[in-house]
């Protein structure tokens, strides 16, 4: 697939359901066709050290995954993947050139994300949000002879170091020299808490979970549970991992928008479900796992600026970067 076919498709309406209301939306590695109906996602043919979608058989692996996964906790929301040729997506004639998966249309107002925006997120809300994911955590937990490797996680912390330019490009003048003491921290905090990383793994705190949980991932609609949606399939790693590590996505992401009490409303509702927090030491995870999601959320912010550079990535970069190292200060004292 690639950007002239895609547009293709779009403009003849070559996809199942009326073609009304279509729009693309792109991210540094898919495309999104949405309709009034349906929503189409398509892998782009890119490689990054952290995923691999640039071959067919790639991408048809990981539309499969993706199915497979997110119907654990969105089986309302997707349907199934469809073959795409140049004469259409789901199209039963010609050389299949790439795969789609299809999904149903959600209503945007309920979007958690704009509704953080717009003060409409409530304590119930989390209260329902966490419940749901304290059900599906302890449903996936992963067994215990599941190992923690070390190297895995500074790697992971690591791939920042690469965007020092971006960084610097964005009126960031500290970073060459916050980012040179970070190279020394990380793996000698990640290294020292090994032992307690697997001690939680073997007492059952270690979940094959979502990956990518912030608020643009989730729907908080009028009725129903919350729909968490797009959990991370083109890695395990980055899915299998500790639960403060998933908590400490949609906790990062609250306190990006300024909710720190929403934060910890959800903390303390998800513990009424689930008492992960066994030790002091956990709170010491908890906050490097929240610079790790910053860190994260930076590095797709700055990619996305690579691609497409606007002035509001351009501040989100900054917000990102100014509660990173936030976080830092207070686990590290730099």
């Amino acid at each position: 697939m690639n950007s002239e076919l895609l547009h293709r498709l779009v403009q003849l309406g070559q996809f199942p359901g009326p073609a009304t209301g279509v729009s693309v939306v792109e991210t540094h590695i898919s495309w999104i066709i949405l309709t009034d109906q349906y929503a189409f996602k398509l892998k782009k043919p890119v490689q990054f050290d952290f995923l691999d979608f640039s071959t067919l058989a790639l991408r048809k692996f990981y539309c499969a995954e993706e199915f497979r996964l997110n119907s654990r906790l969105a089986p309302q929301m997707y349907i199934g993947v469809l073959p795409v040729t140049i004469h259409g997506i789901g199209a039963n004639e010609g050389e299949v050139v790439d795969v789609a998966l299809q999904m149903h249309r959600m209503d945007n107002r309920f979007e958690m994300d704009k509704m953080l925006v717009q003060g409409k997120v409530t304590e119930r809300h989390m209260e329902a949000l966490a419940a749901q994911l304290a059900a599906f955590h302890q449903k996936h937990q992963l067994p215990a002879d599941h190992h923690y490797r070390p190297d895995e996680d500074i790697h992971d912390f690591s791939d920042l170091f690469t965007f020092e330019e971006d960084l610097f490009a964005l009126l960031c003048p500290d970073a060459a020299t916050v980012l040179s003491s970070w190279k020394k921290a990380v793996p000698a905090f990640l290294e020292a808490q090994s032992p307690h990383l697997e001690s939680r793994l073997v007492n059952g705190f270690w979940v094959d979970g979502h990956g990518d949980l912030h608020s643009r991932n989730i729907f908080l609609p009028e009725a129903g549970e919350p729909v968490i949606f797009d959990c991370i399939e083109f890695n395990p790693h980055l899915r299998q991992t500790d639960v403060l590590n998933e908590l400490a996505f949609i906790c990062m992401d609250l306190e990006f928008h300024g909710r720190e009490d929403l934060s910890e409303v959800f903390l303390e509702a998800y513990g009424r479900h689930w008492l992960c927090f066994e030790r002091l030491e956990d709170d010491l995870l908890f906050t490097y796992f929240k610079a790790y999601r910053a860190n994260v959320r930076l590095k797709v912010t700055l990619l996305g600026l690579r691609q497409h550079p606007t002035e509001e990535q351009v501040r989100v970069a900054r917000s990102y970067w100014a509660l990173l190292k936030r976080y830092m200060l207070d686990l590290v004292g730099f």
